[in-house]
């Protein structure tokens, strides 16, 4: 069945709480005297709380198993208890963790991956290629990771230790898709499988694990770290607000998001999830090809990020990420908003004045289990019904929405879908593609994205043939937000998964290969 968009794990991937700090008890002789000695208590407690050491609340209900849990709060523990081979930063660029080394063999088609001799889990034994094989066998059934692994076809532990990976077609920058969390094999399927992080659980807190020694130390660096549970997102904000939570990573339009009023800083955090516009090209509207070119000269991406997304949203003319290194500047400017352009394009379809159109009325399909996709929706539909279109906002449930999808029943559709980190867009195109919907198959375009992973300078091409044709329209891709107690963390810099990624302590991808070493020159 095809799983467009990922539309419940995003829902999912919610704010957890944490439980309010107890009272300390206090003595005292009379009733009153004890209340308001309570009550001094607590207050001070709060104070001292926010002065020293740091709190991180998760969800228990959720787990901490990195293949079974997608609350976005938890994340940003798990991102401290599990290490990949390799993580990836905010610009999209895979850095090496527990991968000493690399080669890449048959054009792209191998890869031998040496794992770091020291590396340890918490519990001092060493981690192995067996571990990383039976992560990377966990991660190709798990929704997060299984759309980056699609593309193996064979891999093995070898003798000398190390990892060998076979794919189906060659691809330069297989690394990036290898941030995967490495667990001890034997532990794969536990609540707490044993992980080689910086931080490992002890009881209701997070300490130092004595056997890490990694390069790339998260953004913190405290001995111990305070944990609590929480059960929703009221409680999660009053922990916050009181100071027994500091840190909070979430969907800030996640439907199950909630405000907060006490004395914050936020950063935003990258994702690879990316809302857009797709057209049915087989009938309707933008069956017309010069309409459907049009449509990203119409859409002020920059207002839509910020009214309707709150500025949690970055937004993107192509569909890769800007931050990415595949995101080419002079496309992004050729295809920018440009009413005057939108109006050319609107009067070369010829379709206001088309006979074919003359009684037609659009439908606009959304999911409306998502408020913000219905209100991005609503946007973009006032906006081209203000040239003259007539366009219906259909917001529907889910099973609905997947239902008019599959049988083409609308003009075009607002999706999300969560890409891989080198942003590939085979299941756009592809003739049974997850993603394949309103008749936009094309051989081309798969042969191109193809192409772009064997060499991602021909991800240039790819995106140059997709503005042309417009089969979808990016419009932006979420940010998740993480939300810190003022001056508890200073020069954060998050990354993809990853809320204490630490860019001045990470390593370069160059500094990992070894593809040519040894060549004569």
């Amino acid at each position: 069945m095809k799983k467009l968009i990922a539309l419940f794990l995003t829902l999912v991937l919610m704010c957890a709480c944490t439980a309010p700090t107890e009272p300390v008890p206090t003595e005292a002789s009379e009733s009153t005297e004890a209340t308001e000695a309570t009550e001094e208590t607590q207050e001070t407690l709060h104070k001292k709380e926010k002065t020293e050491g740091f709190g991180l609340s998760y969800l228990p209900e959720y787990g901490l198993n990195p293949f079974t849990c997608y609350a976005t709060v938890n994340r940003a523990l798990i991102s401290l208890l599990y290490e990949g081979l390799f993580s990836v930063s905010n610009q999209f660029r895979a850095e090496p963790v527990l991968c000493e080394s690399f080669k890449m063999y048959d054009e792209g088609r191998s890869y031998v991956f040496t794992i770091d001799p020291t590396a340890k889990f918490s519990d001092g034994s060493p981690v192995t290629a067996a571990d990383v094989e039976a992560s990377i066998e966990a991660g190709r059934t798990c929704s997060i990771y299984m759309e980056r692994l699609s593309h193996i076809a064979y891999y093995t532990t070898q003798e000398d230790g190390t990892l060998f990976v076979q794919l189906d077609t060659p691809y330069e920058n297989f690394p990036l898709m290898l941030d995967v969390p490495i667990l001890k094999a034997t532990t794969l399927k536990d609540p707490l499988p044993i992980g080689s992080g910086a931080y490992v659980i002890a009881g209701q807190s997070l300490v130092r694990n004595k056997n890490w020694n990694g390069v790339a130390a998260p953004a913190i660096d405290l001995d111990t770290i305070r944990l609590s549970g929480c059960s929703d997102s009221n409680e999660l904000r009053d922990d916050f607000e009181f100071g027994s939570t500091d840190l909070i990573y979430c969907d800030p339009n996640s439907p199950a998001s909630v405000g907060y009023r006490c004395d914050y800083e936020v950063w935003e955090a990258p994702t690879t999830v990316l809302h857009y516009i797709g057209f049915n090209l087989y009938s309707g509207y933008f069956a017309n090809d010069s309409l459907r070119r049009a449509v990203t000269y119409a859409l002020d991406r920059e207002d839509i990020a910020s009214k309707i997304y709150g500025g949690f949203a970055l937004p993107s003319v192509l569909p890769c990420s800007p931050y990415s290194d595949l995101c080419d500047p002079k496309l992004c400017e050729d295809y920018s908003f440009s009413p005057a352009k939108y109006t050319a394009g609107l009067k070369d379809s010829g379709v206001l004045v088309s006979e074919e159109y003359e009684n037609h009325q659009g439908i606009f399909l959304v999911c409306s289990d998502d408020p913000t996709r219905v209100a991005a929706a609503e946007y973009i539909a006032d906006v081209l019904n203000e040239t003259g279109l007539r366009l219906t906002v259909s917001a529907v449930d889910h099973e609905t929405y997947m239902k008019k999808l599959d049988k083409g029943d609308f003009d075009l559709y607002y999706g999300e879908t969560r890409l891989t980190p080198n942003f590939d867009l085979t299941e756009f195109f592809t003739k049974y593609g997850n993603l394949q919907y309103g008749s936009i198959k094309d051989t081309a375009l798969v042969e191109l994205c193809i192409s772009a992973m064997e060499n991602t300078g021909r991800y240039v091409e790819l995106s140059a043939r997709i503005m042309e044709q417009a089969p979808i329209c990016a419009v932006v891709f979420k940010s998740y937000a993480i939300y810190v107690t003022r001056g508890k963390l200073v020069n954060i810099t998050p990354s993809v998964d990853n809320a204490f990624h630490n860019a001045a302590a990470a390593r370069s991808l160059a500094d990992a290969d070894k593809t040519y070493e040894g060549d004569e020159e």
